[in-house]
């Protein structure tokens, strides 16, 4: 690890340092929060465990976000659980990465399940062993050209990690697929390039390299916007939330698959097939060896969390295609080469026409997306002069003309998307949002309504009809429609808020804070259920447990 700490100027988003996992949310590049002080609290739970629990405003976006750093007791690993939302009534951009740091020295391996690689630009070429037959996946023959970027796919893997054979020691890293799809290697250039860093960043910890794990597929850039791989938006008033695992690898003479349950090795060596196999956790249960419907090896483990189970079978001509699994289902490794390759398409169609109206508006649905409004504006209006009904263009510049203030222009977009259909889901949010902001409330709750019938924005606009309830005094309708918001979106956080405003209004102290507990349950750090937890307490001199949050 970096036993210094060095802020540099690097990527987008201002003073950087090197070493620890970096969390980034929001907008592409390095967070400036590694050199900010940020809100933290420790949490002892229920089931011995304990969170620190880090979080952060992100300003570009205002979307908020946490981090539970999680240790459990019994187990060898260490999670982080990330908690998300965009409270806000408009969509904003979505990104998400995190990115450790390791030392580069040691015989490095990267092991990245997949077939090949996509740069940021969405370009794919060929993995671990690139066209002209260099293993990439080893630190050390990455020593030409600049910076690398391995944004890693081509398996339905959650797994990845890194092992340094010259010190028999590993690292690896877990998700399910559907919370991190996204795995990438980031070097700097072996040359003087990237060598020039080791000064700047450390004083004698040497060269880092970064592991990350996203939400997407890669990090997009430039031309990235014209291949499958682009970026994505964050639905208003809604939550996001996923789980990762870390942990270490002793002495398992490399790996071939890991997850929550332990780390597996598996080599060919000297005419046997050797198995290393370090538990993350207490298991009692089978390990098994089978290729097709016979089975090769049967026997009971017994381990404690980093325990070491070593054991080797005669290598009788045992295929390609033989499977290991540790109880059971558990952590299950498939030797077939072509096992687990999946069929996502990696390049863009060749005739796609980029400059159609469907062309145009794709282009400025990514630069919305990158949070790059203006040639998101140039780009929506051109496709609505070839097509000027096309109706995600329509909703999206009304969402960018909103955020500019500009309402009667916005509205006027809605309404012509709705005279096509008038069950559009994104034309009726952002009609009853435009129409709330220029105080016509009937036409608000009308289209928010009608929204709330599709899936898209049903929380988003119970909980706007939520707001727009209680500033009218409405309580009773105001409960209503945030209960139907959480119904649908337990994590509806804008809701929760709204719920607890309506019952301290109401002097219903019992469900006010029940509502407050709630929300700190599901977000320790939130300070609107904090201050609403201090106005209930009647102790207006009690400032402490407030403002000790901040």
């Amino acid at each position: 690890y970096n036993h210094v700490v060095k802020f540099r100027n690097v990527s987008m988003r201002g003073p950087w340092t090197n070493g620890g996992i970096e969390a980034n949310f929001g907008i592409i590049g390095h967070t400036p929060n590694v050199a900010t002080p940020v809100d933290y609290t420790i949490v002892n739970k229920p089931d011995g465990s304990v969170s620190c629990v880090i979080g952060v405003l992100d300003l570009l976006t205002r979307t908020t976000w946490r981090l539970d750093i999680n240790l459990e007791k019994d187990k060898a690993y260490f999670t982080t659980n990330a908690f998300w939302y965009n409270p806000t009534s408009i969509s904003q951009p979505y990104y998400h990465w995190m990115n450790a740091g390791i030392k580069s020295a040691g015989n490095l391996q990267f092991v990245n399940p997949g077939t090949k690689y996509i740069s940021h630009e969405g370009e794919p070429s060929s993995w671990p062993v690139a066209e002209n037959g260099t293993d990439l996946s080893f630190y050390n023959n990455n020593n030409f050209g600049g910076y690398k970027s391995y944004h890693v796919i081509g398996r339905y893997s959650g797994f990845y990690g890194g092992y340094w054979h010259d010190d028999d020691f590993g690292m690896g890293h877990y998700a399910s697929y559907d919370g991190k799809a996204g795995k990438k290697v980031w070097l700097w250039g072996l040359s003087g390039q990237g060598e020039m860093w080791e000064k700047l960043l450390s004083d004698k910890d040497g060269q880092e390299v970064e592991v990350q794990s996203g939400r997407l597929f890669n990090q997009p850039q430039g031309t990235s916007s014209l291949t499958p791989f682009k970026n994505k938006g964050f639905l208003p008033h809604t939550t996001d939330k996923w789980t990762e695992y870390w942990f270490p690898a002793v002495k398992t003479k490399g790996i071939v698959t890991a997850n929550n349950y332990g780390t597996l090795n598996v080599k060919r060596e000297n005419g046997w097939l050797k198995i290393y196999f370090q538990s993350l956790q207490p298991i009692n249960a089978d390990i098994r060896i089978t290729e097709g419907s016979s089975t090769l090896y049967l026997k009971k483990l017994n381990v404690k969390p980093l325990q070491l189970y070593v054991d080797s079978i005669k290598d009788n001509n045992i295929g390609k295609d033989f499977v290991v699994a540790i109880a059971k289902d558990k952590l299950v490794y498939n030797a077939d080469p072509n096992a687990d390759i999946i069929a996502r398409p990696q390049l863009p169609p060749a005739d796609i026409d980029w400059n159609s109206a469907y062309g145009l508006y794709v282009q400025g649905k990514e630069e919305m997306d990158k949070r790059r409004y203006p040639l998101a504006e140039t780009k929506l209006r051109e496709a609505l002069k070839k097509e000027k009904y096309l109706s995600p263009a329509l909703v999206d510049l009304a969402a960018i003309l909103i955020r500019k203030r500009e309402y009667q222009e916005a509205l006027e977009l809605t309404k012509r998307a709705l005279s096509v259909n008038t069950y559009d889901d994104g034309a009726n949010y952002y009609y009853g949002i435009v129409n709330g902001l220029l105080g016509n409330t009937t036409d608000a709750k009308e289209g928010l309504d009608v929204a709330a019938m599709g899936m898209e924005y049903r929380s988003a606009a119970y909980t706007t009809l939520s707001e727009i309830h209680l500033k009218e005094g409405n309580y009773q309708m105001s409960e209503q429609y945030a209960l139907k918001s959480i119904d649908f979106n337990r994590y509806a956080m804008s809701a929760y808020q709204v719920l607890a405003v309506n019952y301290r209004l109401q002097q219903n102290v019992g469900n006010a804070k029940k509502i407050v507990d709630s929300m700190l349950k599901l977000d320790p750090l939130n300070h609107f259920a904090q201050y609403e937890r201090y106005l209930l307490s009647g102790d207006k001199g009690n400032t402490a447990e407030f403002t000790g949050m901040i």
